[in-house]
């Protein structure tokens, strides 16, 4: 299956949010999604919230 991916997605659901995103620690933009390079204000299909710390 392929991934949808778009560099801008709306807020919410960007990569930003979800729990597979990793962010770079040299570059606050940037991260990983299962090994793959993206953006922290981009987005996919596979989109899953981080829930709230408890």
């Amino acid at each position: 299956m392929e991934i949808i991916y778009q560099k801008q997605a709306e807020k919410g659901k960007q990569c930003q949010d979800c729990q597979s995103y990793t962010p770079k620690e040299n570059d606050p933009v940037a991260g990983t999604c299962f090994g793959k390079d993206v953006v922290a204000e981009g987005g996919c299909m596979f989109f899953k919230k981080i829930e709230a710390q408890k």
